[in-house]
């Protein structure tokens, strides 16, 4: 039997709208797919040049190619983050930390002069390279801000 007292309605949380850091990992899913991940594991050594960067010494390939490999397991991570971000908050922390890592490599190597050699496309994709990890790290911490709060709650990370 249903009680008449009138009960006190328990507000829900507004539903969080995913749609912002969705459209920033379809974007990072495509470029790393398109720009690093199939050239790295697919394109002959003698190619390299046609898009301006030096065709790296037969005993470097290997790691050409496992950087490859490394950016398509990325890119599986960020998959499964874009079907479900609630299920899968730790691949926007990867996200960050990924590409803000690799946007300071490339810093750091072009101002260590790494880049003198290269041919003026091979620079123009280079420092590219460095705006779009940037741009992509700061664009999944901006929105995925919702999903790292639920990482802190978990208590899967900690912040001091």
């Amino acid at each position: 039997m249903v009680s008449p007292r009138l009960r006190h309605a328990v507000p829900l949380p507004a539903p969080i709208d995913y749609t912002r850091v969705r459209q920033v990992l379809a974007l990072k899913i495509v470029v790393t797919l398109v720009a690093w991940a199939l050239p790295a594991l697919l394109l002959p050594p003698p190619w390299f040049p046609v898009f301006g960067i030096p065709e790296p010494p037969l005993e470097h390939l290997v790691f050409v190619r496992l950087w490859g490999a490394a950016c398509v397991a990325l890119v599986v991570g960020y998959a499964l983050a874009w079907r479900a971000p609630t299920r899968h908050p730790g691949a926007i922390l990867v996200g960050i930390i990924s590409n803000g890592l690799a946007s300071l490599v490339i810093l750091s190597v072009g101002a260590s002069g790494g880049f003198a050699t290269w041919s003026a496309l091979g620079s123009v994709y280079v420092w590219t390279s460095a705006l779009a990890t940037a741009a992509i790290a700061i664009g999944l911490a901006l929105t995925g801000q919702p999903l790292l709060r639920r990482l802190v709650e978990r208590g899967s990370v900690k912040v001091m």
